[in-house]
């Protein structure tokens, strides 16, 4: 198609009509870059093979050769935030049933559903045999969290990197006493944080000291009820905004299996 396109520009001689029907076409076109989304890596029956085993934590988009529409706008999100993080890799995985038949081994491999498109699994230390799938909705704000679930950290809005290593390091400990510690701590970094930053940082404090009050199942208590007015209230996109900040937060002190160690 280049070539034809050159010529028809390239000749004095060349009718209107074949200059036109060859920028239609190059329009028309299918072109690689079409299939780019930024921060994520295209990957295809070859590379999969030889990307994934290589990384700690790759994200994989499993979809249709071609997406578009909101989940598509959402995966761009998460895609592009994933540079704050340095153990994630975010790929995508375009299927096409039809035509040349694009990268259905993967498809089959993992046995799914291309009525289910966008599907999304996790895939740890690269281990191609188990990955985990992601069955939440399909919102830039919920796959970060479901991410910072896993141990991944992501620069999510309302976020310190600094306090939410502390958070980590919180959670993993039992002994109350070393929780208090680490609640002095955080006020010690508090008193010393500016603005805009200090917002958040009153968040983690206060979300420690509501732990230390009342046990570690506030976290999951509080994520409900924010959650549940999220969806069920009215309210204004500035209020909205600090709750889904919040949530962020407290995706923070959310505890992974076998993670609690003696301090």
């Amino acid at each position: 198609l280049a070539p034809a396109l050159a010529m028809a520009v390239g000749s004095p001689g060349a009718p209107a009509a074949s200059l036109l029907l060859a920028l239609l076409l190059a329009s028309a076109w299918p072109s690689g870059s079409a299939l780019h989304t930024k921060g994520a890596l295209p990957l295809d029956t070859v590379t999969f093979y030889k990307v994934v085993p290589k990384h700690k934590f790759v994200l994989v988009k499993f979809d249709t050769q071609y997406p578009y529409g909101e989940k598509q706008d959402e995966f761009k999100k998460v895609a592009e935030s994933s540079g704050s993080s340095e153990d994630l890799l975010v790929a995508e995985v375009g299927i096409s049933d039809y035509g040349d038949k694009l990268n259905m081994e993967l498809g089959e491999k993992y046995k799914l559903d291309k009525d289910a498109y966008p599907v999304f699994y996790l895939f740890q230390n690269g281990d191609l045999e188990n990955p985990l799938p992601y069955d939440g909705q399909v919102k830039a704000s919920d796959l970060q969290r479901w991410l910072k679930s896993k141990g991944i950290y992501m620069g999510m809005p309302g976020c310190l990197k600094e306090f939410d290593a502390l958070a980590s390091k919180f959670m993993s400990t039992t002994q109350e006493s070393g929780r208090k510690t680490l609640l002095e701590e955080g006020q010690k970094l508090l008193s010393v944080v500016k603005e805009p930053d200090r917002k958040s940082a009153d968040q983690y404090v206060k979300i420690m000291t509501k732990i230390l009050a009342q046990g570690d199942s506030f976290t999951a208590s509080e994520v409900s009820r924010i959650t549940k007015l999220i969806e069920e209230t009215k309210m204004s996109d500035g209020k909205k905004e600090d709750l889904q900040k919040r949530l962020n937060i407290l995706t923070s002190f959310q505890t992974k299996k076998g993670e609690k160690e003696e301090l």
